[in-house]
């Protein structure tokens, strides 16, 4: 079965050019975000941005689409490698308010979170007693 984990990327309008772009150049990615769990939600919160849910699913390094998917969330969080994705170079946004990205994995204190807009999207740990 694997370890699995919920991933959830969320991006605003003003990353929707650069998404577009990079799922031009991404095949494998593309296909992952299109069969995410409930397809991609294009207008979330009604503000044209775009979120996009996995529940267990296998999110490890070494699967194309995986890799891909994580070099665009660094490339928002560096903000100047955003050029490969169709950002002029003189660009001076700072990518980290217009994304969120986070992965919640199998095992206790496996979280990864970044970017810093969608304040409404955050992790939630629990205690679970089970038989």
């Amino acid at each position: 079965m694997g370890y699995r984990s919920q991933v959830v990327l969320a991006l605003s309008k003003e990353v929707t050019p650069h998404f577009l772009t990079f799922m031009a150049q991404n095949k494998e990615a593309r296909e992952l975000i299109q069969n995410c769990d409930g397809g991609p939600e294009a207008n979330y919160d009604g503000e044209d941005s775009w979120l996009i849910q996995w529940d267990q699913i296998k999110w490890y390094q070494g699967y194309e689409a995986i890799d891909q998917i994580n070099d665009f969330v660094e490339a928002l969080a560096n903000s100047d490698d955003m050029v490969d994705y169709g950002c002029p170079s003189d660009d001076q946004t700072d990518w980290n308010e217009h994304f969120k990205f986070v992965r919640l994995g199998e095992e206790y204190g496996d979280i990864r979170c970044d970017g810093e807009g969608f304040w409404d999207i955050y992790p939630q740990t629990s205690i679970h007693i089970g038989a």
